[in-house]
């Protein structure tokens, strides 16, 4: 593995962070499939492509990948979390499929060999680094030239019912920490598209294409699938645990967050609304 260069991401995905992403992976790619498809779909991908699968957790989207650019073309997809990537070898296994790779490495630091790949993508796997302008100046010069980026990311969380509406019922009964920066490495970091226009351009790429994307993230296929998932992911979990709570008080975050899902539960399962940027750029030639 390459030298580790964002210690605090790197010992989160391979601590509590990774093992919470494997228990519920099932649920989690369930509910991305939406928008990996909208991620997949912006990155016109042809027959041979070689593609970088930059952040691809349990690989479902580097195994559809795979399928689009044929047994000829080759993903290689990376990840800095050991058990993750565990899960992602053993779904390839599963499918047998002879063109997708993984490596345990930070795109930020891992030397890929130059002008090499066709494509770079990603599903939620790029807010993370901690020095974001250098690991888009390494992964742009595993680029080809004229080599093409697709990648798929959150707007700010004010925009996501799915995180914000859970948020709001947890502020009614405790204090929420501070905010984090929202230049931090984190999943909404990229929330800003202007921030986000600047870090590719200083990166070298062109052709820069930040769009909307909406539709439902469903966090459960019932209340109480939605509810365990969203007790264990996601900032209001996280405002839950980092706070001095007594049973009596999480007892009624928990109740009123129930009640507060009753409307959204579907036949399709609980669903909240979601919004995302998708990003698409190029290598220079």
């Amino acid at each position: 593995m390459s030298e580790i260069v964002n210690s605090a991401m790197h010992d989160y995905w391979n601590g509590d962070g990774g093992q919470i992403w494997v228990n519920f992976k099932d649920r989690i790619d369930t509910s991305l499939i939406h928008f990996g498809q909208a991620a997949i779909n912006a990155a016109a991908l042809e027959i041979d492509d070689r593609v970088l699968d930059v952040g691809c957790g349990c690989g479902d989207t580097s195994i559809a990948i795979a399928d689009l650019v044929g047994p000829d073309g080759h993903v290689h997809g990376i990840d800095i979390s050991k058990q993750i990537l565990t899960q992602a070898r053993h779904r390839v296994t599963t499918v047998k499929l002879s063109n997708v790779t993984f490596e345990c490495a930070d795109a930020q630091s891992s030397q890929f060999e130059s002008n090499y790949f066709d494509v770079v993508f990603s599903r939620y796997g790029v807010m993370f680094f901690d020095d974001p302008v250098a690991a888009f100046t390494n992964i742009r010069q595993a680029l080809k030239p004229g080599g093409r980026m697709a990648f798929i990311c959150w707007q700010p969380i004010k925009n996501n019912e799915w995180v914000n509406l859970p948020l709001e019922v947890v502020e009614k009964h405790i204090d929420l920490p501070p905010a984090a920066d929202p230049e931090e490495p984190g999943g909404f970091s990229f929330g800003d598209p202007n921030r986000v226009n600047n870090i590719l351009t200083s990166a070298g790429f062109a052709s820069i294409s930040i769009q909307q994307f909406h539709s439902f993230f469903n966090v459960g296929a019932d209340l109480d699938e939605a509810m365990n998932f969203l007790t264990h992911i996601g900032p209001a979990s996280s405002a839950t645990k980092a706070t001095d709570v007594g049973e009596i008080t999480r007892s009624r975050i928990t109740s009123q967050l129930r009640t507060t899902l009753v409307p959204y539960e579907t036949e399709h399962g609980v669903r909240l609304g979601a919004a995302a940027w998708i990003i698409t750029a190029r290598n220079p030639l």
